[in-house]
């Protein structure tokens, strides 16, 4: 056969192909979301005295943000369906700005996945691309650089240093606000109604070094309802068993045999056991090999993991009460490491936050990771009117491990603050109204205080303050 007639035939098959695709499109929907905040922050811990080579005298910030999501749907035959949805986080003003990095213009992919219905085999379903992964309450998983973090692509991200010498200004970022939460994975979805498995396997990030230089997460996850076996007031009852590894290379390091790896298991249960009462109760163990390090060092021998979590919370609804109050009491729990004895210690006790999608406290989530803390919680809420919630949030803070005197810690936004020996890390209050203008349009408004404690020194006790307002219209 001539290779003209094989270039003839194999361009019919793509055309062909290319058109069956197209005319199999059987409903297309658009849908988004536009989100205006207006932003005022005053987040410094540190009073202006700053710690190193770069002093930050102030963390005071008046920005306006405004974050477009444009999504596309499309079903196909055979239960077929493919999402894609593009992403702009932009701060207001500075298209022309930032030395020419032009990320406040650009338009990134936030979701491009492939949902294949009854694949093979009737009750599995199968997710591939650039989707999001929420489990529980995403303690675990929920977002791939947790919540207090976002990948550097976004404006959000940035921290601007002007000033001379060592006396400069950080206009830290804004990372915790913003709406990137998808992973690029491949997940399979097993309903074997009342019992639901997933098996996920992600790649967090791709380095190109050499094969053993990625960042990757694999994991099970088991969800079943139990009202189908226990019925009367537990019939809202489910339990949740999981097994999650996040696998970092050596060659990353460029140290090969060097792994860094968490292999994690847990388990979930949500129950009611009397009527508008919602009990929760999760608990996690990490163990693997940690690297250990010493400003960025890897030394023998390597530690194995040995960190724990747990969370609990009791929720209890009025609806049949004027102004349908509902009360929450919560606790939580990361494990620490001790900071002394780093050197030839043989386990490594504090938490890996993983791929956490949780808030306990607006401003301490901005701060600080969550590991090394007890965090009690009380939450409450009132509709005074049915187009008006009102939202009361306390959160008081303990660490696990106390720090060493005059130890510095980096928060997650780049302030450097220096440590004593105490457990004692601080409270806070945020306070919210939110006003649905429309079924499509929302507004809100949230006041939040962080007041650190006495595990910080006297120069880093400056009250943490913000008030964000922002304007949701969905489409």
């Amino acid at each position: 056969m001539s290779k003209r007639l094989i270039l003839i035939l194999a361009l019919a098959f793509v055309v062909g192909v290319s058109a069956a695709a197209f005319a199999e499109v059987q409903n297309v929907k658009v849908s988004g979301d536009i989100t205006v905040l207006g932003i005022m922050r005053e987040l410094g811990l540190n009073n202006g005295e700053g710690v190193g080579v770069v002093d930050v005298v102030s963390d005071k910030e008046q920005d306006m943000v405004t974050i477009t999501r444009v999504r596309i749907d499309a079903d196909l035959t055979d239960n077929v369906m493919t999402t894609v949805r593009l992403i702009n986080e932009r701060y207001w003003g500075t298209e022309a700005e930032n030395s020419g990095n032009d990320d406040n213009s650009n338009i990134n992919l936030d979701l491009a996945y492939v949902t294949l219905k009854e694949f093979l085999y009737s009750p599995l379903t199968v997710t591939v691309g650039r989707q999001e992964l929420r489990f529980g309450n995403a303690m675990i998983i929920g977002d791939p650089d947790t919540n207090g973090a976002v990948v550097t692509t976004s404006p959000l991200a940035w921290a601007t240093t002007t000033g001379v010498g060592n006396n400069n200004l950080i206009e830290s970022s804004n990372s915790d606000l913003s709406a990137r939460k998808a992973f690029d994975a491949i997940r399979l979805n097993l309903n074997y109604d009342p019992l639901v498995v997933d098996i996920v396997a992600a790649k967090i990030q791709e380095n190109f070094r050499t094969i053993d230089d990625d960042v990757s997460l694999y994991g099970i996850n088991a969800n079943y309802r139990l009202g189908d076996i226990l019925g009367g007031r537990l019939k809202n009852t489910v339990v949740e068993g999981y097994y999650w590894c996040r696998h970092i290379g050596g060659e990353r390091y460029a140290l090969p045999n060097k792994t860094d790896r968490i292999d994690l298991i847990g388990s979930r249960l949500v129950t009611s056991p009397m009527e508008n009462l919602i009990f929760q109760v999760e608990s996690a163990m990490q163990f693997g090999k940690a690297r250990n390090e010493i400003t960025g060092v890897l030394l023998h021998p390597t530690p194995q993991r040995k960190a724990w979590a747990a969370e609990t919370a009791l929720t209890y609804n009025m609806p049949k009460v004027k102004y349908t109050p509902s009360v929450t009491a919560m606790y939580a729990f990361f494990s620490g490491d001790n900071n002394k004895n780093r050197k030839n210690r043989k386990y490594y006790k504090a938490w890996d936050p993983m791929f956490e999608d949780q808030k306990f406290g607006d401003i301490a989530n901005a701060q600080f990771a969550q590991t090394n803390s007890h965090v009690v919680g009380l939450v409450g809420s009132m509709k005074p009117k049915e187009d008006i919630t009102l939202q009361g949030e306390a959160y008081f803070f303990w660490w696990d491990k106390i720090f060493m005197d005059d130890e510095v810690l980096t928060t997650l936004r780049g302030n450097s603050v220096v440590m004593k020996h105490n457990k004692w890390a601080g409270s806070e209050i945020d306070l919210k109204a939110i006003y649905d203008y429309t079924e499509d349009v929302q507004f809100s408004l949230l006041y939040g205080n962080f007041i650190p404690g006495s595990s910080f020194d006297e120069k880093t006790s400056n009250i943490a303050q913000e008030l964000i307002g922002s304007m949701k219209v969905t489409f």
